[in-house]
């Protein structure tokens, strides 16, 4: 058998799979009442012993949030866990006697929804994860393609005004300074998600924010299309649940490119997995380096 983990700073979930990918069963709990990372380890060799039945799961691997030493297997500082440093890998490993893999969160959801979900049948995919930062993950000819320390090809750091805001990665005018749902919070002193509210109601100012957000993430969308030529782009994260409020103006400006002929214009769907992503994406690399 096979397990796949999503760990994020809300919820932590496990999910257990036959050899082939399919999902069997999965569970959660919430991260902090886990309080450790010997917590979270003993709570999912736990859950893993206790729905594996007469199966051995042999392959685990652990999306986590960047940044992660993947060679090693460390988890170095998350940004949502006062985590530092710390050897997840080899921790489960000699919890469950499994080979254990960690890998970036958003490259785990890429690939979830490249195997299982809306990008199913492309060999070039860009995933693009839109919440309270901007991440990614690449496939290119059927394979993940991972960044050295996990980051999951700083998409959201890629500069789009460099007359921008100053962004907390040091840079002005990255993506994620524009579309982020953090640096949005602070830009209107809202949360993100009253926000995007205000928009759908057609409240002026939210709407012309959120406007604004959609268009620069189309001009992102504009610049990975010249560099990478994907078939496909999925679009997952908190802030596409409004994808009738972002979704026009983001494909506006993607066809607004006279260089873009049709022909070679990429597909862009919202994701279909859900919350789930992580999880099926960590089953399928599990399966993958099993």
């Amino acid at each position: 058998m096979l397990a796949g983990i999503d760990l994020g700073g809300t919820q932590v979930r496990v999910a257990l799979a036959r050899s082939d990918g399919n999902l069997v069963t999965s569970v959660k709990t919430k991260t902090p009442l886990l309080k450790t990372p010997q917590g979270l380890v003993d709570w999912a060799a736990r859950e893993i012993e206790r729905l594996r039945g007469n199966q051995k799961v042999t392959s685990i691997a652990i999306g986590a949030p960047g940044p992660i030493d993947i060679k090693r297997g460390v988890l170095v500082n998350p940004p949502n866990l006062p985590w530092k440093n710390v050897p997840l890998a080899r921790m489960l490993s000699r919890a469950t006697g499994a080979k254990v893999h960690l890998a970036n969160d958003a490259d785990m959801a890429g690939l979830g929804e490249f195997y299982r979900g809306a990008g199913r049948g492309t060999r070039n995919m860009v995933y693009i994860t839109w919440s309270t930062g901007v991440g990614g993950g690449l496939i290119i000819d059927g394979r993940l393609h991972r960044g050295g320390h996990g980051t999951a090809g700083e998409i959201g750091h890629m500069i789009i005004d460099p007359n921008g805001p100053l962004d907390n990665c040091g840079q002005y005018g990255c993506l994620e300074v524009f579309c982020g749902g953090a640096n949005l919070a602070k830009e209107t002193g809202h949360p993100a998600s009253e926000l995007f509210a205000a928009a759908a109601r057609g409240e002026r100012h939210a709407r012309m924010v959120v406007e604004r957000s959609a268009r620069y993430m189309g001009l992102a969308l504009i610049s990975l299309t010249n560099a990478m030529d994907p078939e496909m782009f999925v679009l997952g994260g908190g802030v596409t649940r409004s994808w009738k409020l972002v979704a026009p103006t983001m494909l506006e400006t993607l066809r607004s490119s006279p260089f873009i002929k049709p022909a070679r214009r990429p597909t862009v769907r919202r994701a279909r997995l859900g919350d789930r992503a992580g999880q099926v994406g960590a089953v399928e690399w599990a399966r993958i380096n099993q």
